[in-house]
């Protein structure tokens, strides 16, 4: 799914406007996670050195995951999956966890495997905890979901746009879920809100701009039919 990768830019940039606009409600949850690096409330000890050690996995995975696909041998992937799998395991109630589950879903997905990228995923949706972390998993869960043709379940979890940062992804991905059920205008509507959603977050355009003059051009076409 070459889309998954495409979408990292707009991941970033939907997460740094989410927190622009709900971050300050969210600076106690981070510095639980994160405590040890600030000491706030004087928090114990040991909660310090596990917001460090689960730092250092994690910026392992980061590190790791950056050299392209195409470059990976099967000793760089296994190892990817089992620093993705220790800081999951090791730290499931943090925010390094949830980022972990969204890695090896990637993983699964890069590999064809799209029953355990689901499986990742739906983990992540099902948690209860509403986040941009909870918001990409839908919107990748979707994205898997149109792979397997399970294409009412995708279009049910990119119906509703849970904050405007995140408005391209979900109706870039409710477009293609359209698309995928022959319904070519919802499709092109969806895609033409993604576009705008995308530019005004300063967002590259140029795959939208395709999805939308293919659709345009097949619905000039079928009118002159």
């Amino acid at each position: 799914m070459s889309e998954e990768l495409r979408t990292e830019e707009e991941q970033v940039e939907a997460i740094k406007k989410w927190w622009n606009e709900n971050g300050k409600s969210l600076i106690v949850t981070v510095v639980v996670v994160l405590g040890g690096y600030f000491g706030w409330n004087g928090y114990q000890e040991n909660q310090r050195a596990q917001g460090e050690a689960a730092s250092s996995i994690y910026q392992q995975l980061v590190n790791k995951a950056t050299k392209p696909l195409a470059e990976q041998t099967e000793a760089d992937k296994t190892e990817l999956e089992s620093v993705a799998a220790q800081l999951k395991t090791e730290f499931p109630d943090s925010l390094y966890g949830q980022f972990a589950g969204l890695y090896l879903a990637k993983f699964a997905i890069e590999a064809n495997n799209f029953d355990t990228a689901a499986t990742e995923l739906q983990t992540l949706v099902d948690s209860g905890e509403q986040g941009p972390i909870t918001y990409l998993a839908q919107v990748r869960l979707a994205r898997v979901f149109i792979q397997q043709e399970k294409l009412d379940e995708a279009l049910a979890l990119v119906s509703a746009i849970p904050e405007a940062s995140f408005a391209a992804q979900y109706e870039e991905t409710k477009g293609d879920v359209l698309f995928a059920k022959g319904d070519s205008a919802g499709a092109l509507a969806a895609y033409q809100a993604a576009r705008t959603s995308a530019m005004a977050l300063g967002i590259n355009t140029q795959v939208l701009e395709r999805k939308i003059d293919d659709l345009a051009g097949a619905e000039l076409a079928g009118a002159d039919a």
